[in-house]
């Protein structure tokens, strides 16, 4: 699953560790509003970046990572149906960067073009 935000700010290294994490927690945070929005159950989710990924030229910045539950991987058509019941101010008003496409399977390069 995958996360594309227009851009983050220049001070920000994408590939270090205290990016990742404190994306991870941000992400969680968004996780967490939504089922509180959506389901009437709730379990801790978690959420594991596997890559960070930054077009040269493009502010665009792609976070691919999984969500679980447990010990358990969520199927990512479930996991991106969950957090795209948000919408995208309220994705960025967590994650404090706006984001251009908020859970897809993977951020085609071709929708970056434009934001180059």
């Amino acid at each position: 699953l995958s996360v594309c935000l227009r851009f983050v700010g220049p001070e920000d290294n994408i590939n270090s560790c205290s990016f990742v994490q404190m994306m991870e927690q941000r992400l969680e945070n968004a996780f967490e509003e939504a089922q509180d929005k959506v389901l009437e159950s709730y379990s801790r989710l978690s959420v594991e970046i596997q890559s960070t990924a930054q077009v040269t030229g493009s502010p665009a910045v792609s976070l691919v990572y999984v969500v679980k539950s447990e010990n358990a991987v969520l199927n990512g058509t479930v996991s991106s149906g969950l957090l795209n019941q948000l919408t995208a101010e309220l994705v960025g008003y967590f994650l404090f960067f706006p984001p251009l496409i908020i859970a897809e399977r993977k951020c085609p390069r071709a929708s970056w073009e434009g934001f180059a």
